[in-house]
């Protein structure tokens, strides 16, 4: 409802053209019953005539308040689905990595275009479409009582049956629906997964189980939509049925009021004709309805979605301006309740220093210092930065100041430029070239030919993964932070990439206080300090001149 009184100017458009609609369509069987009774008066042509211009006049107008009411729908519902689909993006951003870890890409792509879509479906059905057809319902049940007040209370009685049983079904068509689209989403995902790893499934010969996980997770959105689709017929039966019986009873008494002369035959058409037109916003409620209800599920899902807690705190502490410590007090950390991935970690990091995170594969390395990104939050001890908790500050105006280069960095498809800048327009040309020329990476930069310009992608043909971290180091150069956290940054590249990296590294550290995972210490400063772990746990700290020891 928000949506709607922040464009409030076009919804009261849109309701006074509503209200013109119905009035004219209440409005033109009148012209048409006076013609009748006109014409068999064997009156002079000009009643008649007066009637019939007047009916199709009342019919041009109807027709043309209706093409404004579906404008004015149409521009209304692409700023409301924009507005929602911005705010429920915004919503994702701000949620804890554990959240984003229980969502494939499909699935978050579903929700951001079909049930955000369903948003603006659901009001648009509910107050536009279902309004409508009741204002209609209500104005001509009102024209009837004042004609016949028995024939009135009849069709008012048909009416309210009917929309309960539409009611009753709708309910249970709900529920279904929200089903069938949270396996429609669960689909996609999977789908976007074995589309994304297309070439390991064919090396690996993996393309039968592949498409076996796929045909499962086929026959059970089917599975799912199946009994949604069945509500429609549900639907249609019960409104014919009840249509027919209208019909057919409205005719019986308009014949016989009409054969006793209580009725003239201009009043019985019009009484026939707002029983057709009686039940046109009853089908609207039975066709509006099935709608309504998948249109309505998708609502709840956003609804459900945008209630998850956010890592937005309503007071937050200002970050610090001057970085003095970052500190590990006796932190524990498990992806779930059973295998604990750190165990009992205690150490600080002073301004300026180097510390190294060194041991075998699986010991929680990246996973401490994903912790320390704030990209999770432990579930026993603390990280202090100045000595305050990490959890009153806001969290995205720290990671501007404590920033995370992963071993994969994720490139999009978009030009050189924007990959760097991440879309920030208050980037400048000029701040990136300065920023290549102060890392020494003008040779690397020299090696693409249309400079900025050169399109990048996430797939083959574009850098390699290796070649990804130069683009990484610029933008953590143009961030300028505090502190520096890097996993692997030397990993899988030749020497020559690895001399002009390692040389970027050192121009981008200089005066920075660098965490780094690396099995080089001749990357860290000789000052620097190396922590030891092995599985979950501190071993032993000491400075990188020793080198590295054996088995490590």
């Amino acid at each position: 409802m928000d949506y709607l009184i922040k464009y409030k100017g076009q919804v009261l458009s849109a309701a006074l053209i509503v209200l013109a609609n119905v009035g004219l369509q209440i409005l033109s069987p009148k012209f048409l019953s006076g013609f009748i009774d006109s014409a068999e008066g064997g009156n002079s042509l000009f009643i008649p005539g007066l009637m019939i211009t007047g009916y199709f006049f009342t019919v041009l107008l109807q027709k043309a308040a209706s093409v404004l009411e579906e404008y004015i729908s149409a521009s209304l519902g692409g700023r409301i689905t924009n507005d929602v689909r911005h705010e429920m993006l915004s919503h994702f951003l701000d949620l804890g990595m554990e959240k984003h870890t229980g969502y494939s890409s499909g699935e978050i792509m579903t929700r951001l275009d079909e049930d955000v879509e369903g948003v603006y479906e659901y009001l648009r059905i509910l107050l536009l479409k279902i309004g409508t057809s009741a204002l209609l319902l209500a104005g001509v049940l009102i024209v009837i009582s004042l004609e016949n007040p028995w024939l009135a209370l009849i069709l008012l009685a048909v009416s309210i049956l009917s929309i309960g049983c539409f009611k009753k079904i709708s309910d249970f068509g709900t529920k279904c629906f929200r089903r069938s689209n949270q396996a429609a989403a669960v689909f996609n995902g999977i789908l976007k997964d074995k589309l994304d790893n297309l070439v390991e499934i064919h090396l690996a010969a993996a393309d039968g189980p592949a498409l076996l996980s796929l045909k499962e997770a086929i026959y059970k959105r089917f599975g799912e939509s199946l009994p949604a689709g069945l509500i429609y017929g549900r639907l249609w039966g019960a409104s014919t049925v009840m249509e027919t019986i209208s019909i057919g009873c409205t005719l019986l008494i308009t014949a016989i009021f009409w054969d006793r002369g209580i009725l003239s035959l201009g009043t019985a058409y019009l009484f026939y004709n707002y029983v057709n037109l009686i039940f046109q916003p009853l089908n609207s409620f039975r066709n509006y309805l099935g709608e309504l209800q998948n249109a309505g599920a998708r609502k709840k899902r956003v609804e459900g979605f945008l209630e998850i807690p956010t890592e937005k705190r309503a007071r937050c502490l200002p970050v610090p301006a001057d970085f003095s410590s970052l500190t590990v007090e006796n932190l524990y950390f498990s992806y779930d309740s059973e295998n604990e991935v750190l165990h009992n970690i205690s150490f600080s990091v002073k301004a300026g220093e180097h510390v190294g995170l060194m041991g075998e594969t699986g010991c929680g390395k990246t996973t401490l210092i994903k912790l320390l990104a704030g990209l999770y939050h432990c579930q026993h001890g603390a990280v202090l930065v100045n000595g305050i908790p990490v959890e009153k500050f806001d969290p995205q105006k720290l990671r501007r100041e404590i920033v995370y280069c992963p071993q994969k960095v994720q490139l999009m498809h978009a030009s050189l430029r924007d990959n760097i800048t991440l879309f920030d327009s208050r980037i400048r040309d000029e701040n990136i070239l300065a920023a290549i020329n102060a890392l020494e990476l003008t040779s690397w930069f020299a090696g693409f030919p249309q400079g900025l310009d050169t399109p990048l992608s996430s797939g083959e043909g574009s850098i390699s993964s290796g070649e990804a971290r130069f683009v990484n180091i610029i933008r953590l150069f143009l961030r300028s932070p505090q502190v520096i956290i890097l996993d692997e940054i030397t990993a899988n590249l030749d020497k020559q990439r690895e001399r002009d990296l390692d040389r970027a590294i050192r121009n981008l550290t200089k005066n920075k206080t660098v965490i780094m995972i690396s099995h080089h210490a001749e990357i860290l400063k000789p000052e620097s300090r190396i922590l030891y772990m092995k599985k979950g746990r501190i071993q032993k700290q000491e400075n990188c001149k020793g080198g590295i020891p054996d088995g490590i």
